[in-house]
């Protein structure tokens, strides 16, 4: 287990840690200077953290796009737990280095607990994320996953006003952002993270019953 970490960090590169590095900075600093009608935490980590880790977890978190798959998927007992594993210590870290994000922004100005914080940042960032590992399995393009997750990210930003539609504040991924302040909220983190959880039962299907075995040396 030790080394298969070690070696998905290899992978992963210096680059990876550098761009997280310089994307906590950036996010600490935006904190100190942002202005009091920003309101700064669904900003920040219920829509633009959501949207860099989606796309950190689609250009690192690469499956069909690997160069190696073919070798990885003959080799490898478990496929779906080849490509959990890397979703796992890639949303991880990123997951990582939001919560110091969050730790050290309230340091310079406090709006919300920590707790609700991460509450706010955990199911859109997982569902996003997870339908990258879904596309990610289906395009053999590098950067394929990435934009249609980026796509999907803006067109759902973009149709706030939908919510005007009785029954949209449950489903709509930036609902925080979009200034409900009924508990209705809680309900709606639940059902996107429930959605995620869906997404990863599809990936679980096709790693094992549609052209992706995920028992190659079993036999």
């Amino acid at each position: 287990m030790i080394r298969r970490v070690e070696s998905e960090i290899k992978i992963l590169g210096i680059n990876f840690f550098m761009i997280m590095v310089s994307f906590a900075i950036a996010l600490i600093v935006l904190s100190t200077i942002a202005g009091e009608l920003l309101n700064f935490y669904p900003v920040s980590f219920e829509v633009i953290f959501p949207f860099f880790v989606s796309m950190v977890v689609g250009e690192w978190g690469r499956t069909r796009a690997d160069s190696n798959f073919d070798i990885i998927a003959a080799q490898s007992k478990s496929l779906f737990c080849w490509v959990l594993g890397r979703y796992i210590l890639i949303f991880g870290v990123s997951s990582v280095f939001a919560f110091f994000c969050m730790v050290f922004s309230s340091v310079f100005r406090y709006e919300l607990p920590i707790w609700e914080v991460f509450i706010i940042y955990f199911p859109p960032t997982f569902f996003l994320s997870s339908l990258c590992m879904l596309l990610g399995i289906h395009c053999t393009g590098e950067h394929v996953a990435t934009l249609a997750c980026g796509i999907v990210w803006l067109i759902v930003l973009l149709m706030r006003g939908l919510l005007r539609i009785s029954g949209t504040e449950y489903i709509y991924l930036f609902i925080r952002y979009a200034g409900n302040q009924n508990p209705v909220w809680l309900w709606n983190k639940c059902i996107i993270t429930a959605a995620g959880l869906f997404i990863w039962g599809i990936v679980y299907l096709k790693c094992t019953l549609r052209g992706f075995p995920c028992f190659f040396g079993s036999h």
